[in-house]
């Protein structure tokens, strides 16, 4: 019998995503190592935007399509082989990622060689629109952006012994699944930063906040925030910002300038890491720029298609600066989870302050509102 249900539908893009909330089915059953969830809660990630700006047909995109990576929601069904979670258990819903590739098997999943077929292309045999047309599903293997939906094994994390089935926190900690972990574990996997470390972090979204979680809960030296949003930064001295820098009035363009404000403002005292999350090619130079002799830029905000940065590679050798590239917090989420929903329950990762609710047919204000920076971490309640 199919299952009928809603979901925003991603159309082809126009001037930008082109969402809309619709009737959907699914198309099919569950199978081997798959759950059918009943979606509670999904928060929106600027993947979920990047994503779905992206044209037909670049980079495998297809559409329409069924976006949504950070789901939270209880399972309604299990196929054959499951062993993550039974029937009735809460669940939160990360990445997907096939377990056989060379890095799979060495602990490097956020780094799997399938990744791309697995979480931004997905599958089309989940979900039909009203009218019957294909819906590529799957998305990150969950498409969490629809109410119901058959989700991969891999991409659960079950979360009975945290939260129970009708408990209202779990609209509260969908999150957890992608933005938030990604900045906590930039911090903690990436990083392994120490309390004797200097850390700086730029752009002051989910994935910046989360990292300053972290690095407050570590007890690092002093912990930078940058943004070009004066309410962000205050949430940032809020959440463990020692110290924070105002972008707006600056001319960003100017490398030099932002490396030179950045060093004036510790006394020239050694910054060991910049977690930058803005993706923005001003914002990674300065940050290089302000880093002391060993320091390593960990690049986690994607940069527009084509973008490229100048290295300045005597300065770069000379004080053994490192540029890394990191997904996901270099964890799984049933490894970094756990610990994270430990931290909420102690009250020293509150998500409640970053987080704003909107029903799924306001999904498009609340994208809005997520890039004009009025709303940190927007959640779609289903």
């Amino acid at each position: 019998m199919e299952t009928h249900t809603s979901a925003v539908i991603c159309y082809p893009p126009t001037a930008g995503p082109n969402w809309k909330v619709e009737k959907v089915t699914l198309s099919r059953q569950v199978q081997e190592h798959e759950l059918k969830i009943r979606m509670v809660a999904t928060g929106i990630c600027h993947t979920d935007i990047f994503v779905s700006s992206i044209p037909q047909g670049v980079f495998g995109v297809q559409y329409p399509k069924v976006v949504g990576h950070e789901g939270a929601g209880i399972v309604e069904e299990v196929g054959p082989g499951v062993m993550v979670a039974r029937v009735g258990d809460p669940v939160l819903l990360s990445y997907n990622y096939c377990g056989r590739c060379d890095l799979c098997r060495h602990g490097q999943e956020p780094y799997c060689l399938e990744f791309v077929p697995l979480n931004l292309i997905g599958r089309d045999d989940v979900l039909k629109t009203a009218d019957g047309q294909t819906v590529f599903a799957q998305f990150f293997g969950q498409s969490s952006f629809a109410m119901r939906n058959i989700v991969s094994e891999a991409s659960v994390v079950n979360v009975l012994e945290f939260v129970q089935p009708g408990d209202d926190a779990l609209k509260l900690l969908a999150p957890l699944g992608c933005g938030l972990m990604t900045g906590a574990g930039a911090v903690l996997n990436a990083a392994r930063a120490q309390p004797h470390d200097i850390i700086l972090v730029t752009g002051i979204g989910a994935v910046g906040l989360a990292a300053i979680m972290t690095a407050k809960i570590i007890g690092c030296k002093e912990i930078i925030a940058v943004d070009r949003v004066p309410s962000r930064l205050e949430i940032a001295k809020d959440l463990g910002a020692t110290k924070v820098l105002d972008t707006g009035a600056l001319d960003t363009a100017a490398t030099a300038t932002l490396a030179q404000e950045l060093m004036k403002l510790i006394d020239n005292q050694r910054i060991s890491f910049a977690i930058e999350t803005t993706g923005a090619v001003p914002v990674i130079e300065g940050a290089i720029g302000a880093l002391g002799k060993r320091g390593r830029l960990l690049q986690i905000g994607v940069p527009a298609p084509g973008a490229n940065i100048t290295l300045p590679i005597s300065e770069m050798v000379t004080f053994n600066k490192v540029l890394e590239c990191h997904f996901l917090g270099d964890s799984t989420a049933n490894v970094l989870l756990p610990r994270l929903l430990t931290w909420w329950r102690e009250g020293r990762f509150p998500l409640e302050k970053i987080v704003k609710q909107f029903p799924p047919e306001n999904a498009v204000q609340a994208l809005q509102e997520m890039k004009s920076g009025s709303t940190i971490k927007p959640i779609l309640v289903w």
